[in-house]
């Protein structure tokens, strides 16, 4: 298995806000020049694609792709994007120091501990690539609505956002994760053609999914198919189709002006009444009340990182 170097930033302390912001481009736009000095930057790919350079390797930053950029490595725009191009960027500060762990030494570390299920080292950082690639972003981009809502609310206390911040790293940190076990489990526990089967329903999610028609495809008896999902997942096979159809709901609703009627159509629900109905029962609010949770969001459509002073107190801690 081959993993990337991993940094590991400590979170036994809140990791402290800095600024953040949705960026949307103008055509031929290209990020500018920047090093940052003692924050790090994360970018969360949204629509079409950012070409940016850090130190000597560059990137294609993607729907769903996630980069972390660290201090004191310069980066920039290597190449023009298309109009409408969009991320989200959030800088923080770490308040304790970071490590750096090669691949290999990260993967024994996090098996070793969850295998004797001693979690409590890697309950104290988040552990994240460079770059990696999420292929859903419902969560994430709800935290970060919930970031930009809450940077610019007057909370009396500044660690409302920083626990936001944490939260989203957090998430980020689980999202990357989830993969490196699950493969690991191919070999130990799980049944290899059922991990197909999930790949293959995450791969054709956009279609028209029945039970049924999974099951055709893998030469499976639907109830088979059925207690094999429960068996594994704790959940029935229609269920676990729905619960990724939301996500993509969910992230439709934040990202998009598409109407209930055009995403029920778009991702293959029977009507905009049965998709508001299953997504009353799973999520315990309907999708307009859901795309109306976040009203103070910002979004950057003029620069990418205004040059915001660092904080006084945040160099100093």
């Amino acid at each position: 298995m081959l993993v990337k170097p991993i940094s590991k930033i400590n979170i036994e302390r809140p990791l402290a806000y800095f600024k953040c912001g949705q960026f949307v481009s103008d055509e031929g736009w290209k990020h500018k020049r920047m090093k940052l000095e003692k924050d790090y930057e994360v970018i969360i790919g949204l629509k079409e694609v950012i070409y940016l350079q850090v130190g000597d390797t560059q990137y294609e930053i993607k729907h769903g792709d996630v980069l972390l950029i660290k201090p004191d490595v310069e980066y920039f725009g290597y190449k023009a994007s298309k109009a409408g191009a969009s991320f989200f960027w959030l800088h923080f500060f770490p308040r304790d120091l970071t490590q750096t762990e090669s691949g290999d030494e990260f993967i024994s570390h996090l098996f070793s501990t969850l295998l004797t299920e001693q979690k409590n080292e890697i309950n104290h950082y988040v552990c994240l690539p460079d770059f990696f690639s999420l292929p859903y972003l419902d969560k994430p981009i709800i935290l970060m609505k919930q970031i930009l809502d809450t940077s610019n609310t007057s909370y009396y206390s500044t660690y409302a956002v920083d626990y936001l911040v944490t939260e989203l790293m957090i998430e980020l940190t689980d999202k990357y994760l989830q993969p490196l076990i699950h493969n690991e489990l191919l070999h130990k526990e799980y049944n290899q053609k059922f991990m197909q089967i999930l790949e293959w329903i995450r791969v054709n999610i956009y279609h028209d999914l029945t039970v049924q028609k999974v099951a055709d495809t893998f030469c499976f008896n639907a109830d088979h198919l059925t207690r094999l999902f429960k068996k594994n997942l704790g959940m029935s096979t229609i269920r676990y189709i729905n619960t990724l159809k939301l996500s993509l709901v969910k992230e439709l609703l934040c990202t998009s002006n598409a109407s209930i009627k055009e995403i029920a159509y778009q991702l293959h629900f029977r009507d905009e009444k049965y998709l508001m109905k299953l997504f009353k029962n799973y999520v315990g609010m309907t999708p307009t009340q859901f795309r109306d949770t976040y009203t103070n969001t910002y979004m950057n459509t003029v620069t990418v990182d205004p040059d915001i002073p660092i904080p006084k107190h945040l160099l100093t801690e």
